[in-house]
Protein backbone atom coordinates (compact mmCIF):
# COMPACT_ATOMS: atom_id res chain seq x y z
CA UNK A 1 0.00 0.00 0.00
CA UNK A 2 1.40 3.16 -0.90
CA UNK A 3 1.48 5.99 1.74
CA UNK A 4 -1.23 7.96 0.41
CA UNK A 5 -3.77 4.93 0.64
CA UNK A 6 -2.35 4.66 4.34
CA UNK A 7 -3.00 7.68 5.07
CA UNK A 8 -6.45 7.86 3.57
CA UNK A 9 -7.73 4.51 5.25
CA UNK A 10 -6.26 5.56 8.66
CA UNK A 11 -8.04 9.03 8.49
CA UNK A 12 -11.12 7.09 7.45
CA UNK A 13 -11.13 4.74 10.16
CA UNK A 14 -10.34 7.48 12.86
CA UNK A 15 -13.57 9.64 10.96
CA UNK A 16 -15.54 6.82 11.28
CA UNK A 17 -14.60 5.76 14.72
CA UNK A 18 -15.09 9.58 16.64
CA UNK A 19 -15.05 9.61 20.54
CA UNK A 20 -15.11 12.28 22.62
CA UNK A 21 -12.34 13.83 25.32
CA UNK A 22 -10.80 11.10 27.58
CA UNK A 23 -13.10 8.62 26.05
CA UNK A 24 -10.42 7.50 23.06
CA UNK A 25 -10.26 3.75 23.79
CA UNK A 26 -10.68 2.33 20.30
CA UNK A 27 -8.58 5.10 19.12
CA UNK A 28 -5.90 4.69 21.43
CA UNK A 29 -5.53 1.22 20.43
CA UNK A 30 -5.35 1.60 16.72
CA UNK A 31 -2.64 4.18 17.01
CA UNK A 32 -0.82 1.67 19.39
CA UNK A 33 -1.42 -1.17 16.53
CA UNK A 34 -0.21 1.01 14.01
CA UNK A 35 3.30 1.89 16.12
CA UNK A 36 3.66 -1.88 16.90
CA UNK A 37 3.36 -2.18 13.13
CA UNK A 38 6.26 0.12 12.87
CA UNK A 39 8.03 -1.56 15.54
CA UNK A 40 7.87 1.93 17.41
CA UNK A 41 7.96 1.57 21.36
CA UNK A 42 5.04 3.08 22.96
CA UNK A 43 3.73 3.80 26.01
CA UNK A 44 -0.23 4.97 27.57
CA UNK A 45 -0.53 9.04 29.11
CA UNK A 46 -3.85 8.92 31.77
CA UNK A 47 -5.97 6.16 29.77
CA UNK A 48 -6.34 7.15 26.39
CA UNK A 49 -3.03 9.45 25.62
CA UNK A 50 -0.26 7.21 23.72
CA UNK A 51 3.44 8.81 23.17
CA UNK A 52 5.55 6.49 20.63
CA UNK A 53 9.42 6.87 21.14
CA UNK A 54 11.64 6.12 18.06
CA UNK A 55 14.88 5.89 19.22
CA UNK A 56 17.41 6.49 15.78
CA UNK A 57 20.66 4.48 14.93
CA UNK A 58 22.91 7.36 15.59
CA UNK A 59 23.32 8.11 19.13
CA UNK A 60 22.57 11.67 20.46
CA UNK A 61 20.67 13.27 23.52
CA UNK A 62 18.82 15.76 20.41
CA UNK A 63 14.88 15.19 20.68
CA UNK A 64 11.96 16.15 19.07
CA UNK A 65 8.43 15.74 19.14
CA UNK A 66 5.48 15.34 16.84
CA UNK A 67 2.21 15.91 18.90
CA UNK A 68 -1.93 15.69 17.10
CA UNK A 69 -4.89 15.51 19.02
CA UNK A 70 -6.85 12.69 18.28
CA UNK A 71 -10.39 13.27 20.05
CA UNK A 72 -13.50 14.21 18.84
CA UNK A 73 -16.71 16.55 19.37
CA UNK A 74 -20.66 16.39 20.54
CA UNK A 75 -21.98 17.10 16.44
CA UNK A 76 -24.30 14.88 14.87
CA UNK A 77 -23.12 13.66 11.22
CA UNK A 78 -24.71 14.58 8.62
CA UNK A 79 -25.16 11.37 6.50
CA UNK A 80 -23.87 10.27 2.85
CA UNK A 81 -20.23 9.01 3.26
CA UNK A 82 -19.36 5.56 3.47
CA UNK A 83 -16.71 6.60 6.33
CA UNK A 84 -19.42 8.58 8.11
CA UNK A 85 -19.58 8.32 11.55
CA UNK A 86 -20.90 5.03 13.26
CA UNK A 87 -21.16 7.16 17.21
CA UNK A 88 -24.23 8.82 16.88
CA UNK A 89 -23.52 12.42 17.85
CA UNK A 90 -19.87 12.38 17.72
CA UNK A 91 -18.18 13.74 15.16
CA UNK A 92 -14.36 14.22 13.79
CA UNK A 93 -15.47 17.69 12.90
CA UNK A 94 -12.28 19.71 13.33
CA UNK A 95 -9.90 17.34 12.06
CA UNK A 96 -8.43 15.58 14.34
CA UNK A 97 -9.04 12.66 12.37
CA UNK A 98 -6.54 14.38 10.06
CA UNK A 99 -3.97 14.79 12.50
CA UNK A 100 -4.03 11.62 13.53
CA UNK A 101 -3.58 10.23 10.69
CA UNK A 102 -0.89 12.50 9.63
CA UNK A 103 1.24 11.64 12.40
CA UNK A 104 1.14 8.29 11.89
CA UNK A 105 2.50 8.43 8.47
CA UNK A 106 5.45 10.47 10.16
CA UNK A 107 5.93 7.74 12.05
CA UNK A 108 5.87 5.60 9.32
CA UNK A 109 8.16 7.52 7.30
CA UNK A 110 10.61 8.42 9.75
CA UNK A 111 11.30 4.65 11.29
CA UNK A 112 11.90 3.06 7.79
CA UNK A 113 14.81 5.97 8.05
CA UNK A 114 15.33 4.75 11.99
CA UNK A 115 18.96 3.40 10.77
CA UNK A 116 19.82 6.97 9.61
CA UNK A 117 17.93 9.10 12.51
CA UNK A 118 20.15 10.78 15.07
CA UNK A 119 18.67 11.43 18.63
CA UNK A 120 14.93 10.61 19.09
CA UNK A 121 11.34 11.11 18.05
CA UNK A 122 8.79 10.87 20.29
CA UNK A 123 4.95 10.53 18.56
CA UNK A 124 2.85 12.46 20.99
CA UNK A 125 -1.53 11.39 20.55
CA UNK A 126 -3.21 13.89 23.02
CA UNK A 127 -6.53 13.16 24.46
CA UNK A 128 -9.02 15.67 25.26
CA UNK A 129 -7.75 18.56 23.51
CA UNK A 130 -11.41 20.12 22.70
CA UNK A 131 -12.01 20.48 26.56
CA UNK A 132 -8.33 21.83 27.40
CA UNK A 133 -7.27 19.08 29.67
CA UNK A 134 -4.96 16.30 27.38
CA UNK A 135 -2.02 19.04 27.12
CA UNK A 136 -2.27 19.17 30.66
CA UNK A 137 -1.95 15.69 31.91
CA UNK A 138 1.00 15.24 28.83
CA UNK A 139 3.11 18.14 30.79
CA UNK A 140 2.49 16.48 34.13
CA UNK A 141 3.65 13.21 33.08
CA UNK A 142 7.62 13.16 32.25
CA UNK A 143 7.05 12.34 28.94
Amino acid sequence: MNEKDYLIGLRRDFHKHPELSFQEYRTSERIEEELDKLGIRHYRVSETGVVGVLEGGIPSKREVALRADIDALPIEEIEGRAYGSENKGVMHACGHDAHTAMLLGAAKLLAAQGKELSGTVRFLFQPAEEIGAGGKVFCKKKI
